[in-house]
């Protein structure tokens, strides 16, 4: 997606993801429990990735947790991940090192906006 490291990432959206999880989270994990128990009675093994309070509603024998040591990783990726598309937007194809960090300091300034 276009969009899916930039507007997708940004405050406006991701403050509203919880409201919208509670609206449709059930359906999800009622449809995705629905498929990996098909896919497990056809010999397939499956692997869902989730969060473990979403994925802990599917029911299987086999089940693991990854934790991050540092959980802050989540949202410094996050932010990685939109600087990161914000100045593939803004410098082209060739642009030199300097013009590179310019454009990441400009994205920063404007990330630091958002939540003022």
């Amino acid at each position: 997606s276009q969009v899916q490291n930039t507007e997708l990432k940004a405050p406006k959206v991701s403050k509203n993801i919880p409201t919208v999880a509670e609206m449709t989270q059930g359906e999800v994990i009622v449809f995705a429990a629905a498929a990996v128990e098909t896919m497990g009675n056809d010999g397939l093994f499956v692997l869902l990735e989730g969060r473990e309070q979403t994925v802990n509603y599917v029911r299987t024998p086999f089940r693991f947790i990854l934790e991050l040591s540092d959980p802050s990783l989540i949202g410094k990726r996050r932010a990685a991940q939109r600087l990161m598309a914000d100045a593939l937007e803004k410098v082209p194809d060739q642009a030199s090192e300097p013009e590179i960090l310019a454009a990441l300091d400009a994205g920063l300034v404007k990330m630091v906006q958002e939540i003022h």
